[in-house]
């Protein structure tokens, strides 16, 4: 017996075989019944889809022979994977490469094999081969229908592979289903998926609790009109023909990508819901119940407006008695007490100040601030803006430079309101600026709006820190501010009071040195 020699592709073609999922040992009902098949077209008794791996040949399907694989080296399909043809041994007695192979000599005592590579993927993996225990001959027609038999093997692995790699992404889809069932059902978060036809896919429980749906109401395929519109005939969505309000939402979900809104249930419950369009044109909706965080925020704002209104009265009369004092109402003070005097002054006007912004930011925030407008010149307002803080600026070192433009530029606008939103603005500056600094305020025209640009030499707001700039409360790191810090309330007044009056103000990013805020107004039609 003469050991069977290894292809030169040896390591593509078992790259191959593991790649088509036939590296293990195990039969399949299809290719069993493809080598019946076999064995009866050619009346042999043995039919073999035999796959040659590393150190064997297994049978994937197997007719007379009930052995599941044997060692390669005594494999007759070893020696037929060598070519593209059938590999025919009509004799193996006859043969000194089969004489003395033990599958000759012992069982299952074969005398003649023929067998046809299954070339899959550029690669013979293993064959469909027939095999007698007499030795017969073999005629050309019979190697034709063989090598076609081989040719419907093959291409029943490629249809293998495509079956298996469905059957991994079926089971993948199905484990990532569970696991979003079960993710879904874990969180707090009130979930529902719609598809492109609005219907629904899925929802937990919690999305079913916060909408208060009656049991057995929202199944799967339900449209997302109808879920609206039981919330609309509640009133949850807010006065008015429920049909015309869902419609406004149905038609929102189909025009927009994302909308986010908060509604207040009859019992007052307060959700947030939020819903944002994924690929494939389905959208996710989830609802949050912030009644506790809404509730806790109005006790907070009522208990600063009051604490506000509280204070403003005896720290006005406190100021005020102060500002005598230091003025020399009440007689000449000793050096030491003047000194206390002016400290008590500056630190009353400081909580003046902390009041003032107080009222200003919960008086913008309930819609409760009051503002008269009338026609307003910028050039002149921004004028008066330089005289009042020019003393502030001057106290720093810093110098306020006017650059008007040509006019004239006339917005409707309330003119103290807007004065307090550009003094916050200089002071900023002002207050971030260098010794010898120069804070500009320049006014410019775009198109139909006015635009006020407020420059200065500073170090500029920090990269992170952006995102909160207009936030209540929110300071940038201070170490390069003189003077007292602010309450963090002066941008937030700022930003309110400039949107009350129809304008918008933002921060230029492409500033390099310093900080740039632009506040843009509309001109008065003509």
């Amino acid at each position: 017996m003469i050991a069977p020699p290894v292809p030169k592709n040896e390591g593509a073609r078992l790259a191959a075989v593991e790649r088509y999922g036939l590296a293990s040992v195990g039969r399949e009902a299809a290719f069993d019944h493809m080598t019946e098949l076999t064995a009866r077209l050619f009346n042999v008794p043995i039919g073999l889809v035999s796959i040659v791996t590393a150190d064997q040949q297994s049978f994937r399907g197997a007719c007379g022979l009930d052995v599941p694989s044997t060692p390669r080296e005594i494999a007759f399909c070893a020696y037929a994977i060598h070519g593209t043809d059938v590999f025919v041994v009509e004799d193996t007695e006859a043969d000194p490469r089969f004489r003395g192979n033990p599958l000759v000599r012992g069982d299952p005592k074969i005398r003649f094999y023929a067998g046809a590579p299954l070339i899959v993927g550029g690669h013979a993996l293993g064959t469909l081969c027939v095999i007698d225990r007499a030795p017969r001959a073999f005629s050309e027609g019979e190697r034709q229908l063989l090598r076609d038999l081989a040719r419907i093997v093959a291409d029943m692995i490629e249809l293998r592979l495509g079956s298996l790699a469905s059957g991994e992404r079926q089971a993948a889809l199905e484990e990532k289903t569970e696991l979003l069932h079960l993710t879904v059902e874990n969180v707090r978060q009130g979930i529902a998926l719609f598809d492109a036809d609005l219907r629904l896919n899925l929802c937990n429980d919690a999305f079913v609790e916060l909408f208060d749906y009656p049991p057995g109401f929202v199944k799967q395929g339900n449209h997302a009109y109808d879920l609206m519109r039981y919330v609309a005939e509640r009133g949850d969505l807010g006065p008015g023909d429920p049909d015309a309000i869902v419609g406004g939402f149905i038609q929102s979900i189909l025009s927009a990508d994302s909308r986010r809104i908060e509604i207040v249930r009859v019992n007052g419950r307060h959700l947030d819901i939020c819903r944002n369009t994924i690929r494939g044109g389905r959208f996710i909706m989830t609802a949050s119940d912030v009644t506790e965080e809404r509730q806790l925020a109005q006790m907070k704002d009522d208990f600063v407006a009051t604490v506000s209104h509280e204070l403003r009265t005896p720290l006005t009369a406190i100021g005020g008695a102060v500002g005598l004092l230091a003025g020399g109402g009440a007689g000449p003070l000793p050096d030491k007490a003047q000194n206390l005097i002016d400290l008590a002054k500056k630190n009353s006007d400081r909580l003046v100040s902390i009041v003032n912004d107080l009222l200003d930011i919960e008086k913008l925030e309930s819609g409760r601030a009051e503002f008269n407008f009338a026609p307003v010149e910028l050039g002149e307002l921004l004028a008066h803006v330089c005289e009042q803080n020019a003393p502030y600026a001057d106290h720093f070192g810093v110098t306020l430079a006017l650059e008007p433009g040509p006019g004239p530029h006339l917005v409707f606008a309330d003119a103290g309101r807007l004065m307090q939103a550009m003094t916050n603005l200089v002071s900023n500056a002002v207050k971030f600026s260098p010794p010898g600094g120069i804070v500009r305020l320049a006014l410019s025209r775009n198109g139909e709006e006015a635009r006020i640009s407020v420059s200065d030499e500073g170090p500029g707001v920090p990269e992170g820190f952006r995102p909160r700039l207009f936030k209540r409360f929110a300071q940038a790191d201070s170490s390069s501010q003189r003077g007292q810090p602010g309450t963090g309330l002066g941008l937030a007044i700022t930003k309110g009071l400039i949107e009350r009056q129809n304008g918008r103000i933002w921060l230029d990013a492409g500033t390099r040195r310093g900080a740039t805020f632009h506040v843009e107004l509309p001109f008065i039609s003509e």
